[in-house]
Formats: structure tokens, C-alpha cells, sequence
């Protein structure tokens, strides 16, 4: 548990971590608690490389690229985010899910978070408390994360009916965004609002789609380009020494063609399946 206090707001997370700790000693899971002071990256760092099997909760602010630690600095992010591979995340922080929890997923962890600023008021803390810790809590009750996920959007549900029904409309209105954004990669794939990235996506797979770069399609463009530019070439030398009937038929070149763009398509194939091994889909 990552819980450091430096601010009103966590002052907040840090209550709701203990919330989180009370009910794994209640539960019998053991756990390392660094907080405070010792919520620092250094400390981070040398605990997740301990500790490399353990799951890993944070309870701070948090942006799209990490999560912030004691020093109001960042104790996880993209440069570090190999620590979280394999792992079991539970980001209780801003938009973290929406970059650095991609990141982690393609290493093969599950990453529970935001993929935008999470929001509230202080009027209802117990509600929000109750809602942000739910997921956790059903894990160690023995849930898949996809349940957890379910059990904790209709308890949001729930709390919005109570929050509007005492009055509380701006609570209720907050808990409904928080709820809207909160995702778990696993239980479900990271979308993206990238064209490319979704295109890649429905093609190969979220496994392949997600590790594909603006690299491939450059490299598909350029090898089709050059392909065209030299078969187009061939042909019209075929036309000026025999006209149609040379060009259409059988030569050794087009076969040698054929056999180098059939080798392309095997040579991506096998880059494919590799990759969709590797992430498991």
C-alpha cells in the first residue's frame, strides 16, 4: 500500500487506505504499509523489486502518466512502470488508467483505475469511501476482477439513488462520473480514441493492436509503394518489347515477385503470432 499525506485531499486517501488495511487484517492478508514519509520513490522502488509477486495499491493524486508520491513527485511512471509488471494494481488516483495503466497492462498486469479525474464532496466521503474500496475488498473475497468490476458499478448505482434521495444531487452527479470512468484492464480492454490504434485493434486483436507503433503501417505504405513502383516498372519494359500479350504472360519475374511479396506476408505473420502469444489473447 502506497498512501502518502501532504495535502487535504490526502488526508482523505490516506483514511480510505486504512479503511482498505483494516479489512485485509480483519481477512488475513498480509500487507506493507509505506506511508507517509515513506511513500517516497526510492522506498517504492525497493520494496516492488523485493517484492516482485505482490500486488501494489495506491491511494494519492495521480495524473495520466503516474502516481505521486510523498515528496509530491512521482514514484511510478512511464520510465519505472516495468514494476508493475505481472501485478495486481489498484490505482486510487486521477487519470492514471489512462496512459501509464495501458502501459502496465501491455506488461501483462491487471490495472484497476481512472481514466480521468476522479471527483467528489466532502459531504459524502463515507459513500465515495465506500465506493472506491469496493473492488478490493471483493478481490479478497475471492472475485475475478470482471465481478469486481460489475459489484462495484452497481453499488455506484446504488449510492446514487441514496445520495439523490438525501438531497445531494452534486454528490450523486460526482459519484455517476467516477463511475463512468473507472475501468479495470482484464475485465475488460483499454479502448483508444486513437484512429490507427482502434483500426489495429479490430484487425489483430486488442494482445497485437495494442503493441503495434505508427512504425507499421509507415512500413506496410512503403513496402506496397516500392512493390507497385518496381512491378510497374516490369511491366511496362514487357510492354515495349511485346505489348499486352508479353506482359501477360508467364514470366519468371513475376513468379520471383510473387515470391517475395508471399515471404513479406509469412515474415508479418510470424511477427503477429509471436505477439499475440506473448500478451496471451
Amino acid at each position: 500500500m502506497i498512501r502518502p499525506v501532504f495535502d487535504s485531499v490526502t488526508e482523505i486517501t490516506f483514511e480510505e487506505a486504512q479503511d482498505v488495511l483494516n479489512y485485509f487484517k480483519d481477512k488475513g492478508v498480509e500487507y506493507i504499509d509505506l506511508a507517509k514519509n515513506d511513500a517516497a520513490k526510492e522506498k517504492v522502488e525497493e520494496v516492488l523489486s523485493e517484492n516482485p509477486d505482490a500486488g501494489v495499491l495506491h491511494y494519492d493524486h495521480g495524473n495520466e502518466t503516474s502516481w505521486i508520491g510523498a515528496d509530491e513527485k512521482a514514484v511510478v511512471d512511464q520510465k519505472n512502470v516495468g514494476l508493475l509488471a505481472g501485478r495486481q494494481c489498484y490505482a486510487n488516483n486521477c487519470s492514471s488508467a489512462k496512459k501509464l495503466g495501458v502501459d502496465a497492462w501491455k506488461l501483462n498486469a491487471t490495472y484497476w483505475g481512472y481514466k480521468n479525474v476522479f471527483v467528489f464532496t466532502t459531504d459524502s466521503l463515507e459513500e465515495f469511501k465506500e465506493f472506491v474500496n469496493n473492488g478490493i475488498k471483493r478481490r479478497v473475497d475471492g472475485f475475478s476482477w470482471k465481478e469486481c468490476l460489475i459489484k462495484t458499478k452497481e453499488l455506484a448505482n446504488k449510492l446514487i439513488d441514496q445520495l439523490i434521495a438525501a438531497g445531494k444531487g452534486l454528490a450523486a452527479s460526482c459519484l455517476a462520473w467516477d463511475r463512468d470512468i473507472l475501468v479495470c484492464y482484464n475485465a475488460e480492454p483499454p479502448t483508444s480514441d486513437c484512429l490507427f490504434r482502434r483500426v489495429a485493434i479490430r484487425v489483430f486483436g486488442h494482445g497485437v493492436g495494442w503493441k503495434m507503433t505508427r512504425t507499421f503501417p509507415f512500413s506496410i505504405a512503403l513496402f506496397c509503394l516500392g512493390f507497385g513502383i518496381a512491378l510497374g516498372k516490369l511491366t511496362h519494359l514487357f510492354w515495349e518489347i511485346g505489348g499486352l500479350e508479353e506482359v501477360f504472360s508467364l514470366q519468371g519475374d513475376y513468379v520471383g515477385y510473387g515470391l517475395m511479396f508471399v515471404g513479406f506476408l509469412l515474415a508479418y505473420y510470424q511477427i503477429w503470432s509471436l505477439l499475440k502469444r506473448k500478451r496471451g489473447s
